[in-house]
């Protein structure tokens, strides 16, 4: 994330997470190297709806784990152009692997790539792109490894 702050002129960086942003031991962990310059902050969703709402004077960047708690907050952040997926988890439910080289773990299930579809119709920009130094595809190139 820092990477990706420097890259993006980022202000701040904030984690979006119920179950990290109840544990204080994981919070440590989770913050630890990141710069207070970032004014860095786990918080849980229910925050997140009320605190994204505020303007900051810069670029925010938010952090999720997946794709659906991702659509849960799209209508909260203002001024969403872009969104960087890095990585996905494998689960029960993946059945598509998009992982590219650079360390990235990219498996999505069929209802990953439906909020996907619905947010670029919406006009927003996905991309898959781990860290900054890694190779960019854009959502319309990773489908066609989908629908091979």
């Amino acid at each position: 994330s820092v990477a990706w702050a420097q890259t993006l002129s980022t202000k701040e960086i904030i984690a979006i997470d119920d179950v990290t942003a109840s544990n204080k031991m994981l919070q440590t962990i989770m913050l630890a190297g990141v710069s207070k310059a970032y004014n860095p902050k786990i918080i849980t969703f229910e925050e997140a709806y009320e605190y994204l709402k505020k303007e900051i004077d810069g670029n925010r960047l938010v952090i999720v784990r997946s794709c659906e708690n991702l659509e849960k907050l799209v209508d909260t952040v203002t001024n969403l152009s872009r969104i960087y997926i890095g990585n996905i988890q494998k689960t029960p439910h993946s059945k598509y692997n998009l992982s590219s080289g650079g360390g990235a773990v990219l498996y999505f299930a069929d209802s990953d790539v439906e909020i996907i579809d619905r947010l670029v119709a919406r006009g927003i920009d996905v991309v898959l792109q781990m860290v900054p130094s890694s190779g960019l595809r854009t959502w319309e190139q990773a489908k066609k490894q989908i629908n091979k």
